[in-house]
């Protein structure tokens, strides 16, 4: 499927808006950053164990849905490595180092779904394939859908996609935990329809 990397002219109040309010006419709508997030959580040991946050600045993408045949749901998101942000900007770099990221070598993640499935409860359960450092695994993502927002809290483990790093902070070496947490929540926009 074609991917469409856009550029939004839909204003934060309209990706704020649940699909519902928009009429049926709705199962064409993209990614809306200016409403959303992608952070990150890492769990880390040097002396002690500890948990450092970070998110992901710039990202993309479309999904295609109907509240009334959310089975059908496909979604596809870009995230660009060298958004990544943290509180330190020394840890921020080296996330963007050859020894994770390699921001100058792979500038994108990427996740495409191939598949949704519906849970008693209303929410998604979409599988689909995440692309990290041009290695793609298939994994299964929860997907709630809440006032228009997609949102999404899962693991993966951080190896399987070459992001092998060992690094000191603050003169200590640091075991960093293979699972890394990842929570996203982005506002759906409505794609503006061609003039007649």
């Amino acid at each position: 499927m074609k991917a469409v990397w856009m550029t939004l002219a839909a204003a934060v109040f309209a990706a704020m808006t649940p699909p519902t309010a928009r009429g049926a006419d709705v199962d064409d709508l993209v990614v809306a950053p200016q409403s959303g997030r992608v952070d990150f959580t890492i769990f880390a040991k040097m002396l002690f164990t500890v948990k450092k946050q970070g998110q992901f600045k710039d990202f993309a993408g479309e999904i295609s849905y109907d509240p009334a045949h959310p089975s059908d749901t496909h979604v596809e998101l870009t995230v660009f490595t060298t958004s990544v942000s943290m509180k330190d900007p020394d840890h921020a770099q080296l996330l963007k180092s050859g020894e994770f990221f390699d921001v100058e070598h792979y500038p994108t993640m990427r996740f495409v779904s191939a598949g949704t499935a519906i849970h008693p409860d209303g929410s998604l359960a979409l599988t689909g394939d995440l692309t990290i450092r041009n290695v793609t695994k298939r994994i299964d993502v929860p997907i709630t859908v809440i006032n228009g927002t997609f949102e999404t809290t899962f693991e993966i483990d951080r190896t399987e996609f070459g992001l092998n790093g060992s690094p000191t902070w603050g003169g200590f070496n640091v075991s960093i935990a293979r699972h890394v947490e990842i929570h996203i929540a982005v506002g759906l926009a409505q794609r503006p329809r061609p003039t007649p």
